[in-house]
């Protein structure tokens, strides 16, 4: 009974610290939406949840969506590595072939390949968002300007570069790469 109490204590807590961080007026029904959106967050993770809030490029979502969203990347499934790279190669790959195919379209393949938004990209059967934020993450590192010219050309080349960006986004470790824009 008092091990529950203090547990239901610290989730209280770390739901109030999340309306503070926002500056979230406290209301009954506010706290229960950031905590359903929390529910699946272990004690042990609250201290990289923040670290994940605060270190995400979501400047133009509000607070729930980014507490969704962290939320979500500790529940996705964790694909190996190597499952990562692999998983990024085929749809880079089909995305860039799918762009030099159509033959209607105005503009440079390169220019409509770093046009497309990858992070809003969605099976077309369950319209499941296929990217997560750590995809989303290394694809930025790379820049589509480089997946573009390398996703054709040699496939043990690209798993290599794109195996040691995931290592990198891994371990928190920035890369010597320019962030481009618009992801």
């Amino acid at each position: 009974m008092q091990e529950n109490q203090t547990e239901h204590n610290i989730k209280t807590q770390f739901v109030t610290s999340l309306m503070q961080y926002y500056k979230i007026e406290e209301d009954i029904n506010l706290r229960a939406h950031i905590a359903d959106l929390t529910d699946s967050i272990k004690r042990s993770q609250y201290r990289e949840f923040f670290r994940r809030l605060s270190a995400g490029d979501m400047s133009f979502k509000n607070p729930y969506e980014k507490i969704s969203l962290v939320a979500q990347s500790f529940n996705e499934k964790t694909l190996t590595q190597d499952e990562s790279a692999k998983n990024l190669y085929k749809l880079m790959y089909e995305l860039r072939k799918n762009i030099i195919l159509d033959e209607n379209a105005e503009g440079s393949d390169q220019e409509r390949f770093e046009a497309i938004y990858i992070s809003k990209i969605k099976d077309k059967t369950t319209g499941k968002l296929l990217l997560n934020a750590e995809d989303i993450d290394v694809i930025r590192n790379l820049g589509k300007r480089w997946i573009f010219d390398n996703v054709a050309a040699d496939k043990s080349y690209f798993l290599e570069v794109v195996n040691a960006e995931y290592n990198r986004v891994r371990l928190h470790v920035r890369p010597q790469l320019t962030t481009p824009k618009g992801v």
